[in-house]
This record gives C-alpha cells, sequence and structure tokens, in this order.
C-alpha cells in the first residue's frame, strides 16, 4: 500500500468505515472516500453487527455504493468521528512485537527484573531476552487478554488520566476488526477469512497500577482498563484493500516528537494466528476487535516519559488515517480514590 496523500489518510481507489455524527443528530455508519465525502450507509447498515455479519458479500455492495452513491454534502472532517464498532470484545495481544518485547523484559520495573542476574548489564539482559523472545515464536502460542468497551473513545476524544498512579503509557497498534460467522476452532488460514479490515488502536496503560506485590498473579489487567484508554478509529479500511501489511508503518508523536516508529507487520505472531488461538478460547463476533501489540518505543525506553496533562498524541498507520489526542486530568467532580495505589493495606484504614 503506497502512502495516501489525501485528506483522510485513506489511500487512492479504497474507502473506509466510520460511525459518524453531528450535535443534536443520532451517529450512523458512514462510508468515507479518500477525498472527505461521506456517504450514509445506515439505512442498509444500521449497526456494526449487520454490516460485519456476512463481510465478504457487504464489501462487494459497499464497493458498488463507493462508486455510485451521493454524498451528504458534508465533508468528513465537519463531522464527530466515534469509535467505528459499537460495543465489542476487545482481544489484546500481548508482547507481540519481537523488539518491543525485549525492551519491555528488559527496561520496565517490577516482576521482570527478578529475572536478571546479578550484576548483569542492560546489554547482556536484552539479548537473553531477545532470544526468549525467539523462541517464544518457535515453541510457544499466543497471548490474549480481554478490554472492556466502556474503555473505548474515538480518534478524536481527549484522553482522560486518573487520579491513581502516574505512569500513563501508549502503545500505537494496528487493530483488526472481526468478520461474523466465524467457527470455532479455526486454523490460521480460516481465520484469515475472518479478518473484515483495519484500524488504529491505541492500547493505553497505567503501568504503577499495573504491577501488584499483593497476589501471586502479580499482573493487574484491570489498570489498561481506564475510562478514554482504548482509543479506536477513525475508521475500518477493508482488508481487501492492505493486501500487504509490511507496507504499513505504525507511528506515535508526543507533542511533535516521534516516540514509535516501526513497520506492522514486524509481529510474533499474525493476525490470523491470534484469531486461530482465539476461536479455540472465545466466541468471536462480527465487529470485534484484535489488538495486534505494539511495536516498540513505549515511555519506558524514553527516559519514563509517561504522559501528562497537556500533552497531545498523534497516531498514523500507513493507508488507515490518524488519530489525535488532548491529555487532560480526568474529572472525577471532587471524589478521591478508595483503594489508591496498590498494594492495599487494610490495617491502615
Amino acid at each position: 500500500m503506497s502512502r495516501p496523500d489525501s485528506p483522510t489518510g485513506l489511500s487512492e481507489g479504497t474507502f473506509g468505515l466510520a460511525r459518524l455524527s453531528r450535535a443534536g443528530e443520532s451517529a450512523f455508519n458512514a462510508l468515507v472516500r479518500p477525498g472527505g465525502e461521506v456517504v450514509d450507509i445506515s439505512s442498509r447498515y444500521s449497526s456494526s453487527t449487520a454490516l460485519y455479519a456476512e463481510w465478504d458479500a457487504t464489501f462487494d455492495e459497499l464497493d458498488s455504493v463507493s462508486r455510485q452513491a451521493r454524498s451528504t454534502g458534508i465533508d468528513f472532517a465537519d463531522y464527530d468521528v466515534l469509535p467505528p464498532v459499537e460495543r465489542p470484545q476487545i482481544f489484546c495481544a500481548g508482547s507481540n512485537y519481537r523488539q518491543h518485547a525485549a525492551e519491555m523484559y528488559t527496561f520496565n520495573e517490577g516482576a521482570y527484573q527478578e529475572e536478571r542476574l546479578p550484576g548483569e548489564k542492560d546489554e547482556a539482559f536484552f539479548a537473553r531476552n531477545s532470544q526468549f523472545v525467539t523462541e517464544k515464536r518457535a515453541k510457544g502460542m499466543p497471548f490474549i487478554w480481554l478490554a472492556t468497551f466502556g474503555s473505548m473513545v474515538g480518534p478524536h476524544d481527549d484522553i482522560a488520566l486518573p487520579p491513581v498512579g502516574t505512569a500513563h503509557d501508549w502503545e500505537a497498534e494496528l487493530t483488526v476488526v472481526v468478520a461474523g460467522g466465524s467457527p470455532r476452532m479455526m486454523n490460521p488460514d480460516e481465520a484469515g477469512l475472518y479478518i473484515a479490515g483495519y484500524t488504529i488502536g491505541n492500547d493505553m496503560h497505567t503501568g504503577d497500577l499495573y504491577s501488584r506485590t499483593d497476589i501471586k498473579w502479580n499482573a493487574d489487567w484491570i489498570a489498561k482498563q481506564q475510562p478514554t484508554f482504548k482509543q479506536i478509529g477513525p475508521m475500518v479500511v477493508p482488508k481487501q484493500f492492505v493486501p500487504d501489511l509490511g507496507s504499513m508503518q505504525i507511528e506515535l508523536d508526543l507533542n511533535g516528537d516521534r516516540m514509535q516508529d516501526w513497520p506492522a507487520d514486524d509481529m510474533i505472531f499474525s493476525p490470523e494466528e491470534y484469531l486461530a488461538y482465539a476461536s479455540e478460547r472465545v466466541a468471536l463476533l462480527g465487529g470485534d476487535l484484535l489488538m495486534m501489540g505494539s511495536p516498540p518505543g513505549n515511555g519506558g525506553v524514553h527516559g519514563g516519559r509517561w504522559l501528562t496533562p497537556g500533552d497531545v498524541v498523534d497516531i498514523r498507520i500507513d493507508g488507515l488515517g490518524s488519530q489525535r489526542h488532548n491529555v487532560v486530568a480526568e474529572d472525577t467532580d471532587g471524589r478521591t480514590p478508595f483503594f489508591g495505589m496498590p498494594p492495599y493495606d487494610v490495617s491502615s484504614r
């Protein structure tokens, strides 16, 4: 896919699928052309379930609509852009980019450092972790955790930092949108048939909430579920327009400085392998999301540079458009946390 030069970030000859609204009006499913023309498709596809239920037939119809249907007359830039799917199950790939996984195992605080040998320097520890990642690809299997749709916002919404924790970190990610009708127990070749398209995601977390020492399982996944911490969109680009993930670059800028810049296909396990794995464990539904894991360049490898109010985050992936977010402090209406930072000591209250 060539790097697009269009108002939407879409490549010529493609289209995207978005959920849009304007003040005082209901949200609707829309087809977006590269030049920004918007076609309302809600009379035929009123929900994400309807849109992704029978994807191949739907794509053929939408391909015709993209060439023939009249636009709303209002440009894409003049709409509010919502997450492109409604209330999805969100499946998240863990440690799926080689360089990022090795960096995380080497530089992140907490339980990871228990694996460091006495006196071991970063370079040697990183080399061992890189070897572990290589062996994981040869002998291991994917790892998935689940996110809530209550943490999901659109591509231009504010990121609201909660009052608990400070290590609020970014993870720009290629995100798969699942087509309906997938069976259980798929193999990777079958699973590829149930990829409807791709969008952009940012899988944020609060690192100092994530590590727990008061429980044997020391990862507290709810630290990745804060409101606004899953930014999705702006639109879904059909898989038919994305023949090669290797031509796509994932980029994240913080206040104009490049933090992440990595090829989208440098994964340990592919989208098809992840969907096959998921089909052995859960029921996949049309419109579900699979966030494919983060490339390197998170806050921990930038000297512990975490997000703070006033920051601006820009994310783009070739051919999928872009996101921009202002970072603010969460407005809790004066309420303060009851439990606060882990571990919680009952005797202190």
